[in-house]
């Protein structure tokens, strides 16, 4: 609050945008010494945060859903996860164990095996564009971290009813909980079926996937939220990913260390990155998937080596 107060003293900003770091607190949204927040209510973080909101605006609109539970399960013999609501990224996901407890903030849903992708949209609190859909992984960090989000690509293996089906599900939440701007569904394909996950109700970090070095989806952003329009054109779908680099163990950042043209969220000279701490994100584009795969894999270690040496 400091910090914004202080920017706005010095260049008395017509809005604030926020992404993840702002999600799991809708109170700091409000108390914010600002007077306007480009991006979702704080409302609507709050009912897309409570799962027994959120899960209960699917069943109402007939969006399927992994089996939930707000109480200890009882036979756990089915694979089973826990699930925190203050959290994002992956971050607030592990495995249940046997005699695990419920609490306010977690709820139990059940696994089911798949794909794990999302839809990246615009919405003006109505109706919906669609941005594209992206592969997610993600990457275990030690046990209590299974689940870390690791990364995106700008590619699924998806029918056009599939995407269609998609679409549907986020116009139907994007309107029951009147999102606006840049937003993402998370789902997973089993089998034939999609099944939702949850909504991420701000920017989410697969745009950068689709922006342009002239800012054109964050104007799009702007749009959405402050005049409710929905850009008319379309941008050319091309393959890109990115990823994030953990640390494997504790790091001292090299003050003489060349970053590549590729990386983004660079940690400052000297700065120290405790084990499972994010270093960095990485990126890279090409023809096919397998190509891009491979680029960012091998990003990935050529950043850690350079970091190690």
């Amino acid at each position: 609050m400091h910090a914004v107060a202080s920017l706005q003293s010095k260049y008395a900003f017509e809005g604030l945008l926020y992404d993840a770091v702002l999600e799991c607190n809708p109170d700091l949204l409000d108390s914010l010494p600002i007077g306007k927040v480009v991006g979702n209510s704080s409302q609507t973080l709050r009912q897309c945060k409570d799962p027994k909101v959120f899960f209960s605006a699917l069943d109402q609109n007939a969006i399927p859903h992994p089996e939930v539970s707000y109480e200890s399960i009882q036979d756990p013999t089915d694979s089973w996860l826990v699930k925190h609501t203050i959290s994002s990224g992956g971050t607030g996901i592990c495995v249940y164990v046997e005699d695990e407890t419920s609490g306010k903030s977690i709820y139990f849903q059940r696994k089911i095996d798949g794909v794990s992708f999302s839809l990246t949209f615009l919405a003006n609190g109505d109706e919906l564009k669609p941005i594209g859909f992206n592969t997610l992984w993600c990457e275990t960090l030690g046990e209590s971290m299974p689940y870390a989000y690791a990364g995106a690509i700008t590619s699924v293996d998806l029918t056009e009813q599939q995407r269609y089906t998609t679409i549907n599900y986020a116009t139907a939440l994007a309107r029951e909980f009147k999102l606006v701007g840049l937003n993402s569904i998370d789902c997973i394909l089993s089998g034939d079926g999609i099944y939702v996950l949850e909504i991420n109700p701000r920017i989410p970090a697969t745009y950068e996937l689709y922006e342009t070095k002239q800012g054109d989806l964050m104007k799009e952003h702007v749009e959405a939220c402050v005049s409710a329009k929905l850009a008319a054109t379309q941008r050319k779908q091309l393959l890109r990913a990115h990823a994030i680099v953990y640390a494997p163990q504790l790091i001292r950042v090299p003050a003489s260390l060349d970053w590549p043209l590729w990386t983004a969220d660079r940690p400052h000279q000297e700065e120290v990155i405790h084990k499972y701490e994010p270093v960095c994100s990485v990126f890279a584009g090409g023809k096919n998937v397998a190509q891009v795969r491979e680029m960012i894999h091998t990003r990935k270690k050529t950043i850690i080596r350079k970091l190690m040496h």
